[in-house]
């Protein structure tokens, strides 16, 4: 899993599994059938076990993301002629294979979608605006995004593999690491479970090991809200988390590609960051940037740490959904 970027001889082609005609319209198939039934997704349990050759094609995926690279490009989904929600119940049925979906956010989407509504929520949460986002895990074992609509401009996605950054660390930057074991309190900005505290009582450690397995959850934003209203953050602390922010977005870690219509990233969020640059959307609605989103309970957990858990909802992951919430917060920081 400690991948680097400079050793992806091809880039993003490295990273891709391609489906099928035959396999495209086998997941078409089984999505019209779902959308038809008239029931919600989430009472499926429809895992295209019927289809042999996907259902291979998938497994072999979901190991790459749960013990392999920890990332994989799933190329071919078929948006063409598609509706919404076939494009939906297509992606749904893949995610199945890699986990259980999980809530997003106070809302308690499990199928969510990234994009720009700052327009109607100036403070809306990272997820639905226009912003750059700095490389950050999210709040589950496993991440997917799948893309349906590019942006007029901008958009571009990043990765990087936190296993390969620890071992750089580990072996020039020892003191900076030892912090980052320690770990940092985290806001839960307004997304706290009923009866949590805004702020974790314990301390988050960005990286952590069990079982010999070094996991890493890290938003920087989160730490630096946290850190604004307890009056902490040393010197030494803001310049390991500096530290870990310019090795990963250095051209010797971080991978950049853009995500195109009918491409799905799948991540392992313990082992992977992701970020992506600032976008602007165009007047037509084919230039509006869409991303389906997944957060999963993944089928084969990573052995971790129960410290790193932010917001109360332990080995699911997620976020506890609350009534008449939305994800919004006021930004006293910059976004990551």
């Amino acid at each position: 899993m400690g991948w680097k970027a400079i050793d992806l001889v091809n880039g993003k082609a490295d990273l891709i599994i391609q489906l099928s005609l035959e396999q495209q319209s086998d997941l078409r198939k089984a999505a019209q059938e779902i959308v038809a039934s008239g029931q919600p997704l989430s009472n499926s349990i429809h895992q295209l076990q019927s289809i042999d050759a996907l259902s291979e094609t998938l497994r072999r995926a979901a190991h790459e993301v749960d013990s392999g690279r920890g990332i994989v490009i799933l190329q071919g989904f078929p948006l063409a002629e598609s509706s919404t929600a076939e494009i939906e119940a297509m992606f749904w049925l893949v995610g199945l294979h890699f986990g259980v979906p999980v809530s997003q956010s106070v809302m308690g989407e499990r199928l969510g979608h990234v994009e720009d509504l700052s327009h109607i929520d100036p403070d809306a949460r990272a997820y639905r605006s226009h912003w750059e986002l700095g490389l950050h895990t999210d709040i589950s074992d496993i991440v997917s995004f799948l893309c349906v609509r590019r942006a007029a401009s901008g958009g571009t996605s990043r990765f990087a593999s936190a296993i390969a950054l620890h071992n750089e660390m580990l072996s020039s930057h020892l003191d900076a690491l030892e912090i980052l074991y320690r770990g940092f309190h985290w806001h839960r900005l307004g997304e706290q479970a009923e009866g949590e505290s805004s702020i974790t009582q314990h301390r988050v450690p960005l990286f952590s090991e069990h079982d010999g397995y070094v996991s890493c959850r890290y938003i920087r934003n989160y730490i630096r809200e946290a850190a604004h209203d307890l009056g902490e953050l040393t010197t030494k602390q803001e310049e390991a988390l500096d530290l870990f922010d310019n090795l990963a977005r250095s051209k010797k870690f971080c991978l950049e590609f853009m995500l195109e219509p009918g491409e799905a990233v799948v991540m392992n969020n313990l082992t992977t960051l992701h970020a992506r640059t600032a976008f602007e959307n165009g007047v037509n609605p084919a230039d509006k940037r869409l991303l389906l989103r997944l957060w999963m309970m993944s089928h084969a957990p990573r052995p971790t740490r129960p410290e790193i858990e932010v917001f109360g909802t332990e080995r699911a992951g997620g976020i506890a959904a609350r009534e008449n919430a939305t994800p919004s917060f006021r930004r006293r920081a910059s976004v990551e």
